[in-house]
């Protein structure tokens, strides 16, 4: 199974190379538990994504504040597990720009 870490990496470049500004979000003592991994940013669009390992999800915490990110702050937030889900993603997001944000829920895990 591959580290988290590494698909954290992959799914950096491929954002990366398609045109997302991106971040990795670290936790720290002044971070906010439960905030997804990376911030991905494009023409005035953020979305978050939180990264598992196949087959894991989402915890309670982390699926409460992906749902406070996108009530408060409008960006969509999205589980994914390889580059092909965090592309798909992006995909949808990018083909939202412009309209209304996602109208089926996300799935948490």
């Amino acid at each position: 199974m591959p580290r988290e870490s590494s698909i954290v990496a992959a799914i950096v470049r491929l954002a990366k190379q398609r045109g997302w500004w991106t971040m990795k979000i670290h936790g720290g003592p002044y971070q906010l538990a439960g905030v997804p991994d990376l911030l991905c940013l494009r023409h005035g669009q953020a979305v978050f994504l939180e990264v598992k390992q196949p087959g894991k999800k989402a915890t309670p915490l982390q699926a409460r504040r992906m749902n406070e990110i996108e009530t408060q702050g409008g960006a969509m937030c999205h589980v994914v597990t390889s580059t092909e889900e965090a592309d798909a993603c992006l995909r949808t997001d990018e083909a939202s720009r412009g309209g209304a944000a996602h109208d089926t829920p996300v799935d948490r895990g």
